[in-house]
């Protein structure tokens, strides 16, 4: 699955973040002609350490730094977890995403398709 979303975002990156917001549970992400919107954990970090993270108090008001900043990539967030995605993003950092329900995670809305988590489905993972 997030092969399948990588190839459809590659023509798109950088995709600049115009808009960023957390409304406990829910992480919005939006630019020019494409959203993603989660309702699982996720973190920010940076150099390989945490900057910030869902369960963060100041998440809400964190999740700005993102705006203006570009996704340049997008892989597996871990070989364990394959359906879950990772942002790369243009200031180095990474947007990981943990999925903690079994359908409907996350989604990736693109004009002309809908990319959709679902980490109980095996047929999504690899």
């Amino acid at each position: 699955m997030i092969e399948e979303l990588r190839i459809a975002l590659s023509s798109m990156f950088p995709m600049i973040i115009r808009e960023a917001t957390f409304a406990d549970p829910t992480l919005t992400l939006a630019g020019d002609g494409w959203s993603f919107s989660s309702v699982s954990a996720w973190r920010v970090t940076s150099e390989g350490a945490l900057a910030f993270g869902w369960s963060d108090t100041a998440a809400p008001d964190r999740i700005w730094e993102l705006c203006g900043q570009g996704i340049v990539s997008v892989a597996p967030q871990s070989s364990l977890m394959a359906g879950d995605p990772a942002f790369e993003l243009s200031s180095g950092q990474w947007l990981e995403i943990f999925s903690d329900h079994p359908t409907d995670p996350w989604s990736v809305q693109l004009p002309s398709m809908t990319f959709v988590g679902s980490p109980s489905d095996p047929s999504q993972v690899t």
